[in-house]
């Protein structure tokens, strides 16, 4: 019993250290927020627990945007060496760069919806088209969709790495049009200069958001190498049952 549970903790350090960092961020923005330090100007009682979604909001975009930085190296480093390894480690990226891309998009709908009456013609609006930073995102997130779901249906071990890689690379240059959207297009997102938004030179609100950042990336440390273990058991479970099927 206790050999499994030293087990358990070595094998899930990095996601432990993680969720306390998130836990104790998350009771430091509960409580500042509270006492009206990190809100913007005197927003209605009901929204305050919205702001607390715009730190993880801001974390999420930052963890897919750093996802899927890691995963063009990694395909560039696989055209390079041809290790294996490199391309799952590309996929993997990906796969985490999916979930918090969702993540942040459905995070900033409801921060925007629940802290401005102009998103949208309606108040009760969730979605707006017109927001080209939120479309070019979706864009984004449908791209990297299409990657993972085209990569599954390539059998050739080799084949699929190569064809990975070379779409990897292709679909990169969406991460800073997502990111640049906001500005050359037309965009809801609130911009530094805007003066409804918090001064975000105060270190307070500055270290929040970085002891987020760290957290979270020690989670997407946590996640790819879960990914990566998965991978392995999947290749050595493939490698028994072929054996056994050329012994039959």
């Amino acid at each position: 019993m206790l050999k499994e549970r030293k087990k358990f903790f070595k094998t899930n350090f990095l996601l432990m250290i993680s969720l306390v960092m998130l836990l104790i961020n998350l009771l430091l923005i509960v409580g500042l927020t509270s006492t009206n330090i990190l809100t913007w100007r005197e927003p209605p009682d009901s929204h305050r627990i919205v702001y607390i979604v715009f730190f993880y909001h801001v974390s999420g975009a930052w963890l897919a945007y750093f996802s899927f930085g890691v995963s063009l190296i990694s395909h560039i480093m696989y055209l390079k060496n041809k290790r294996i390894n490199w391309s799952l480690l590309g996929k993997n990226s990906i796969i985490v760069g999916v979930f918090f891309t969702t993540f942040a998009l459905i995070t900033g709908s409801l921060w925007y919806n629940s802290t401005s009456g102009s998103y949208g013609s309606n108040p009760g609006d969730y979605w707006q088209w017109g927001d080209g930073r939120q479309t070019m995102t979706l864009v984004l997130l449908m791209s990297y969709l299409a990657f993972l779901i085209f990569r599954s249906l390539i059998e050739d071990k080799e084949k699929k790495a190569k064809i990975s890689a070379a779409l990897g690379i292709v679909l990169f240059p969406t991460i800073p049009l997502s990111y640049l959207s906001g500005l050359i297009f037309s965009s809801l997102h609130p911009l530094i200069s805007s003066p409804d938004l918090v001064d975000y030179g105060e270190p307070l609100k500055i270290f929040i958001l970085l002891f987020n950042l760290i957290a979270i990336t020690i989670l997407f440390i946590y996640l790819v190498q879960k990914l990566y273990k998965l991978d392995m058991k999947t290749k050595k479970l493939n490698e028994i049952i072929q054996k056994r099927l050329m012994e039959d």
